[in-house]
């Protein structure tokens, strides 16, 4: 950790495909909530927050496989995914979105299915990024951005704060802005996070779900 804080962490567990492993990885997850002797609402908080991240893990069943765990320094609380992900085409994905009734992928309706849905297509979101260096980048799902000179398509990162940032800046009046605020407004990710960093460096995949306590 660069700030130096001194962090104490559950076990790696394994997630992935398997409910089993999802139900091991909350269960871990809450005996170490539990041996943290937090006060309730505090351990409440954090919990939902816990369930909310591997419910992102199942909606990307197929496609993300990699390890979870939780740590705790004396003022926060940091939920960890770290893995791979099977990168989808969009083309495709559209392509079977067209032969629905209304052509509409309804599950990455909210917050945190458009940051699953960011980890599934990364590839293709980072190249829209590197076509419009230096730029704020707008598309239907996520906003990234904006990005540096030295940024490379192996290394972004996508933070919660720059989203909220975003979506609440009056001066920005895109098409599906306002839904984008709604369920900002409603994610229990965004109310309860302090911060969301989502990483990307070569083909691996870091997301970490910060929490002050």
């Amino acid at each position: 950790m660069s700030d130096c804080k001194e962090f104490t962490g559950s076990r790696r567990l394994r997630v992935g495909d398997d409910p089993a492993l999802i139900k091991a990885a909350m269960d871990e997850a809450e005996s170490f909530i539990k041996d943290l002797a937090l006060d309730p609402k505090s351990a409440l908080r954090i919990r939902l927050l816990t369930e909310e991240v591997l419910e992102m893990v199942k909606t990307m069943v197929g496609t993300f496989s990699g390890d979870f765990w939780v740590e705790h320094s004396k003022d926060e609380f940091h939920i960890h995914l770290d893995g791979k992900t099977q990168n989808l085409d969009l083309n495709k994905e559209n392509e079977l979105l067209s032969a629905s009734k209304d052509g509409e992928n309804i599950s990455i309706r909210g917050f945190g299915a458009k940051i699953s849905h960011f980890i599934t297509h990364y590839d293709e979101y980072i190249d829209n990024l590197l076509d419009a260096m230096g730029e704020s980048v707008t598309n239907d799902y996520m906003y990234i951005g904006p990005i540096t000179d030295n940024a490379t398509a192996s290394q972004i990162q996508w933070t919660m704060q720059n989203y909220a940032n975003y979506v609440t800046d009056g001066s920005n009046e895109g098409e599906n802005i306002e839904a984008d605020r709604d369920e900002l407004e409603k994610s229990i990710l965004a109310n309860l996070a302090d911060d969301i960093q989502v990483g990307v460096l070569d083909d691996n995949i870091t997301i970490t779900v910060i929490k002050k306590i």
